[in-house]
């Protein structure tokens, strides 16, 4: 959901101002409404102040997941940052601000505050975006590059190549408005997204797409914009995975082989019990076989560190973390095996969370630790996080777990994280698997590993799913 959610966040990247107070746009997800967006845009004093406010929300299996993202830019009226802040509001609320020194940047976060080097290269606040697409479209540039200061990203700003794809007219709300299409690319990223520009550089609509996930928003008004946010579309239902056959008693089986089939993007991990290789050009087979050791792995000293570190997902160095760590293992031997240890862990973090809920979009492992609520991906962060906070190196996986279906619905694989500890196993460090939402066994065979995170950033678990939302069928060729 993390990555719905980032999806999300780059549209705001990509809205240019207008000219007028305030601009107000539809936000859809699957061709369906999903919330709002405003640009308003404040001049006074020889500054330019842009405001982007979104509210988007998702459903979950009937629970509703709202988010909240505001971004401020202040530049002078030529065009130069002045200052610029984000607020994200959700699960876990998060504000950050910079104030453009000259040669430095004054960065405020969580009370906090620090001083670092202004980023190389030249760049503008939005409505200087805004005016030098207007000058470039009338000119007729098929190419127009550009590098802006964005919240959403952070302190460097990204450099953003449009190329333009044609012109058209498009109706909103009665009324045709002339623009230029383009196909807008930001930094490195292979995403393209089209976008809809206006003759004075306003963004009309634009369309981005993560496998079958469409998310579009489009110039609308007030009351329509923020009547968006009443039925939101459910997600977990669109990316339900088709399976060819149910398969029984799914949670005691030992070994499964499946074939993915789709696209030439489908990932093939091989990691602890899991073996993948690719059948053709469209389909990758993965054997999984719980009772067959995975390889044995060799990590230098800064890979094992990496796995052992705190970060703003794992927080491991957290004392309530730490104190969890503690619990769960005070009443095992005091040589117990770490085997021993992270199986310890992880039935303490099934039972202690004790709200299975899909409200949360995705809480961090202190978070959890707090609240004692969450799905899939907060029972895999906590545990992650207890295992290095005892000294095991850990990580997080994603891919697909087997969902026998019920009345009305079928068989079908869901997304699902958990996670990885390495540990000490037939004379090497291997690869173990532990799935927290389980209640006895550490994990069942009907589970397909497509992405692995170090923790670090949550947006790299979701990013290796990407290719295959909405894209790809399995088939069940053998379990037992």
């Amino acid at each position: 959901m993390q990555r719905v959610l980032a999806m999300v966040g780059l549209v705001l990247a990509f809205a240019t101002v207008a000219t007028a107070d305030t601009r107000w746009y539809v936000v859809k997800l699957q061709d369906q409404p999903a919330g709002w967006m405003s640009i308003e845009r404040r001049e006074a004093g020889g500054f330019i102040t842009t405001i982007t406010t979104m509210r988007v929300a998702v459903g979950r299996q009937g629970s509703i997941v709202v988010t909240a993202f505001e971004s401020e830019v202040v530049e002078f009226d030529h065009g130069a940052p002045h200052s610029m802040r984000r607020r994200i509001e959700g699960d876990r609320d998060e504000e950050t601000s910079w104030r453009f020194n000259g040669r430095s940047v004054t960065v405020e976060r969580q009370g906090g505050q620090t001083i670092e080097p202004a980023p190389d290269g030249i760049a503008i606040g939005p409505d200087a975006e805004r005016r030098h697409l207007s000058e470039r479209m009338a000119a007729g540039d098929e190419t127009i590059d550009t590098q802006v200061v964005d919240p959403l990203s952070g302190l460097d700003p990204v450099p953003t190549r449009r190329t333009r794809v044609g012109t058209s007219s498009i109706e909103i709300i009665g009324k045709p408005i002339e623009v230029v299409r383009f196909e807008t690319r930001r930094g490195d990223e292979d995403r393209v997204v089209q976008e809809w520009l206006d003759a004075e550089g306003n963004l009309v609509r634009a369309v981005t797409a993560i496998g079958a996930v469409t998310q579009e928003i489009v110039l609308s008004d007030e009351t329509n914009a923020r009547r968006a946010l009443s039925r939101p579309p459910d997600l977990i239902d669109a990316t339900r995975v088709e399976s060819s056959r149910a398969i029984r008693g799914h949670e005691r089986i030992r070994t499964a082989f499946f074939v993915i089939r789709g696209n030439d993007e489908i990932p093939v991990v091989s990691t602890g019990p899991q073996v993948a290789e690719r059948a053709d050009a469209q389909a990758v087979r993965f054997v999984i076989d719980l009772d067959r050791p995975g390889p044995v792995v060799e990590l230098t000293a800064d890979e094992t560190a990496e796995l052992l570190a705190s970060t703003d997902l794992l927080e491991s160095d957290d004392a309530m973390v730490a104190e969890l760590t503690d619990r769960a293992t005070r009443s095992l031997p005091a040589r117990a095996s770490d085997g021993l240890r992270a199986e310890a862990m992880r039935g303490f973090v099934h039972r202690f969370i004790s709200r299975k809920t899909l409200d949360v979009a995705l809480g961090t492992a202190a978070e959890t630790a707090r609240s004692r609520e969450g799905d899939c991906t907060e029972h895999a962060a906590l545990l992650a996080a207890m295992l290095r906070a005892g000294g095991i190196p850990s990580r997080l996986v994603a891919g697909l777990t087997y969902e026998p279906g019920g009345p009305g619905t079928e068989p079908a694989f869901i997304y699902h994280v958990w996670t990885q500890a390495l540990i000490e196993s037939d004379g090497g460090l291997r690869w173990i698997d532990l799935d927290a939402t389980q209640r006895r066994r550490a994990r069942h065979a009907a589970q397909i590993v497509l992405s692995v995170s170090d923790g670090s950033s949550a947006n790299d678990l979701w990013a290796g799913l990407a290719s295959t939302l909405g894209t790809i069928s399995i088939d069940v060729e053998a379990t037992r």
